[in-house]
């Protein structure tokens, strides 16, 4: 019994040694073949705000957005800690407020959007308003990269400083109270683009994120809603 159990540890060891070792050979040709490449598949989970509120307009605290983004990550050489990448995303964003939107008319009957105190005195049980962005991001990434797979999995930092520019393709009100649903599509006088500024700080997967748009939501005659967000992303592949 005990030459069998010798047997089955030696047999054990012949086999996990040369397991770490094909393993190990396996990490340093994957490791020499080129440069690796990082979040490919960013996902982004935030808090929305306008920058600043008509007067007598208050935001509503649970206003939340989320984007999905793929993209092409271009190492600057082959163990380079800088990088490139382009890609192409698609982002919704919420935001809760006690006003409505109204389209008015000056007088040369030009239109343009204003938001105003709701006039409803029923019990306000839902007001938001959506808008969905299809977006182009490009990003100077910097990150360390150690030898290992292990050190990486234990310690690897990210900087990623970005633009991203879009086109609108959708934007609705959503209003409910104890005697009706309105949703309303496509308000009057938006902008169809919009760009700014962002930047991912993080460890491994995880990132903390903030975007600074330089454009409002609407046209520069009506009411002026520019938002930021701040939240987490999920960075893999």
């Amino acid at each position: 019994m005990i030459r069998y159990i010798l047997i089955l540890g030696v047999i054990l060891i012949s086999h996990f040694g040369f397991a770490q070792g094909i393993l190990s050979y396996v990490k340093w040709e994957a490791d020499s073949q080129g440069p690796e490449k990082f979040d490919r598949i960013v996902l982004d989970f935030t808090w929305n705000q306008w920058q600043t509120s008509p007067q007598n307009i208050n935001q509503g605290v649970f206003s939340f957005g989320f984007s999905s983004s793929w993209f092409r990550d271009i190492p600057l050489g082959k163990k380079s800690n800088c990088a490139l990448a382009i890609g192409l995303g698609f982002e919704s964003l919420s935001f809760h407020h006690n006003g409505e939107f109204m389209e008015l008319f000056d007088n040369n009957n030009i239109s343009h959007t204003q938001l105003l105190p709701l006039t409803s005195t029923a019990n306000v049980k839902k007001n938001k308003y959506a808008v969905n962005y299809v977006d182009i991001p490009v990003e100077f990434r910097i990150r360390t990269i150690n030898k290992t797979l292990e050190d990486r999995m234990k310690f690897n930092f990210k900087f990623y400083l970005g633009f991203r520019a879009g086109v609108l393709v959708n934007d609705h009100t959503k209003y409910r109270d104890d005697e009706q649903k309105i949703k309303v599509f496509n308000l009057p006088n938006t902008l169809p683009y919009r760009y700014g500024p962002y930047v991912r700080l993080g460890f491994n997967k995880i990132a903390f994120v903030g975007y600074y748009s330089l454009t409002s939501i609407f046209d520069e005659k009506s009411v002026n809603l520019t938002p930021f967000s701040v939240g987490l992303s999920w960075m893999r592949f």
